[in-house]
């Protein structure tokens, strides 16, 4: 009986592994965006230390989507960036430092803009691959 259940949890794993791989990119980025308003709208350093953790959630979320292969490696190496950007957010707001959080945050958001416009494909592209 128990090597049953065994065999047939051991079947299922590669479809749970799979399940996790699909991330919808999208709907990751929309709720990144959110949280990073939140953060640098927050009352107190203090009060932005859930929405930098949601961030940092986020981000590792969307480190596991599926990028194009020719994109793969640079949009990792930005969300590295990120991490490592909110790894000082996090140190500024635990400090209780409005400064240095500020100027975290802003520097996320720059990332943000800077791979995302790595992200548009032109007309030409579109039209000849």
């Amino acid at each position: 009986m128990f090597c049953r259940f065994l065999l047939c949890l051991l079947l299922m794993l590669p479809l749970t592994v799979d399940a996790n791989n699909n991330v919808d990119l999208e709907a990751t980025m929309k709720n990144m965006g959110l949280a990073l308003k939140q953060a640098r709208e927050a009352a107190s350093p203090q009060a932005a230390i859930p929405f930098i953790g949601k961030l940092t959630e986020l981000t590792e979320q969307a480190k596991m989507a599926r990028f194009p292969e020719d994109k793969a490696q640079t949009y990792l190496e930005g969300l590295d960036k990120v991490l490592l950007t909110l790894q000082r957010a996090r140190i500024a707001a635990d400090a209780g430092d409005e400064q240095q959080l500020q100027q975290a945050l802003t520097e996320v958001d720059k990332l943000r803009r800077h791979y995302h416009k790595q992200r548009k494909v032109s007309f030409w592209q579109l039209l000849f691959g």
